[in-house]
């Protein structure tokens, strides 16, 4: 073991003390919060991130899978320098925008346009706008614990639990943050993933009030289960039915595949939200789709647009030339070799398991993995979601892999990127083990 957290002399620790006094928990994302505090990074290279203490980590969880390069990659960094010469925002266009529009649209069957953003939220968020201005209608359908971002009407249901889910056929519309209105309940309807009779009917029930249904193919949240065909299916056929819109959440899952989810599992999207990877490691975000319905973005004869969009941020070069060096470096041959990293780190989980006689398994595809501290078969939310015990076992096993040398998410998910090497593979694997020695005791 090489780490030794928590430490109350760390610098981390001191760190957060300090930043308590002006930032609420001391950090700015609820996300990275650990107890009893915070892992400060100093810097990052390829696989590997060091924090402010000298700790080294095999970095397991790549900024929230936006990371797929490698930490510090030197084609994003000398294109990045190159325009920081010239400048870094503008009010006015670039033709780096349009040149990472292109290769997008290239790559994605269903995007005819792309208009960019700021974050994966505002790229789902606008693409709900747009759903609504295109068909005229308010309402949405989203899946039970699926993540999309900070928008009310998208955090529906993100962490409903047994006290309140309601039932399995028809669950109750959450409000995920305190004080959400009231009137969600009236524009966001919740069905669970996977299931094709629930989705349906919801489809239906909801007719000529929905604008669209909104689902990630591999949702991290509700345990990256595996899409059935026949439930995409019948999201695609039910939303064509009653004049809806289907929107794709590939924030994530555009990193299994040069054409993201959808070609993988022959998806045919009305409008995809992306972020993430496109950026190159910097704040983006991307609505594609159709031209007929992108064009609720376009102000047509000097008249405002039926979604205006803006911000001070959008494709600024900065982004665009990152994301164009990163997405233009990504061809087959690398995602061939993030199915391998992913594959062999599956495969390695599920023999330890089955050596320790664990009852413990591990879902996931391409590059991204979920560890399930459970047997159950996972094919929805409530599946996934972890009792009181669970999420004990989860932090342990999170503390005991930061003992040694692996940064690891406290819910189980992990994602590496291309720099991870096999070595770094078997490095993970023991950790891990090791790991399970402590936890299962």
């Amino acid at each position: 073991m090489g780490n030794n957290y928590p430490s109350a002399t760390s610098r981390s620790a001191e760190l957060y003390q300090r930043g308590r006094s002006v930032i609420p928990d001391g950090v700015s994302r609820s996300t990275v919060i650990i107890r009893p505090h915070p892992i400060y990074v100093d810097h990052g290279e390829g696989a590997w991130v060091t924090d402010v203490d000298g700790n080294r980590y095999l970095d397991c969880n790549n900024n929230f899978t936006s990371i797929i390069l490698g930490h510090a990659d030197p084609e994003i960094e000398n294109a990045v320098r190159k325009q920081l010469s010239s400048g870094t925002a503008f009010s006015m266009a670039t033709e780096a925008e349009i040149q990472l529009a292109e290769l997008l649209c290239s790559r994605i069957s269903s995007c005819q346009q792309i208009r960019f953003c700021n974050s994966g939220t505002e790229a789902v968020m606008g693409s709900i706008k747009a759903a609504r201005a295109f068909t005229n209608r308010p309402a949405i359908i989203k899946i039970e614990g699926s993540y999309h971002g900070t928008y009310d009407h998208a955090e529906a249901s993100l962490g409903s639990d047994p006290s309140n889910w309601g039932a399995a056929d028809r669950p109750v519309t959450i409000p995920y943050s305190t004080g959400t209105p009231g009137s969600l309940a009236d524009e966001v309807v919740v069905v669970q993933f996977n299931d094709i009779v629930g989705v349906t009917e919801a489809i239906q029930r909801v007719g000529s009030r929905l604008a669209a249904v909104l689902l990630d193919p591999m949702p991290s949240r509700v345990g990256m289960p595996a899409i059935e065909p026949l439930f995409a299916e019948a999201i695609r056929t039910g939303t064509r039915d009653v004049g809806a819109l289907l929107i794709l959440d590939e924030v994530i899952s555009f990193r299994l595949g040069i054409g993201g989810a959808q070609l993988i599992h022959n998806i045919e999207p009305d409008l995809t939200a992306l972020a993430k990877i496109i950026g190159g490691g910097f704040p983006v975000g991307a609505i594609g789709g159709r031209s007929d319905v992108m064009d609720v973005f376009a102000a047509v004869k000097g008249n405002r647009a039926a979604v205006p969009s803006g911000g001070t941020y959008t494709a600024n070069p900065i982004t665009m030339t990152a994301g164009f060096a990163c997405m233009g470096q990504l061809d087959e041959s690398s995602f061939d070799r993030l199915d391998q990293i992913g594959t062999q780190v599956r495969e390695g989980l599920t023999d330890l398991f089955e050596t320790r006689s664990l009852n413990w398994h591990v879902t996931g595809a391409g590059s991204l993995f979920r560890i399930h501290p459970h047997q159950r078969t996972v094919n929805s939310y409530r599946d996934a979601h972890l009792d009181s015990d669970e999420v004990a076992l989860m932090e342990l096993l999170q503390r005991q892999l930061l003992e040694r040398e692996v940064y690891f998410s406290g819910y189980g998910m992990g994602c590496l990127n291309l720099a991870t090497s096999d070595r770094d593979i078997e490095h993970l694997l023991e950790a891990i083990g090791h790991a399970l020695t402590i936890v299962d005791s």
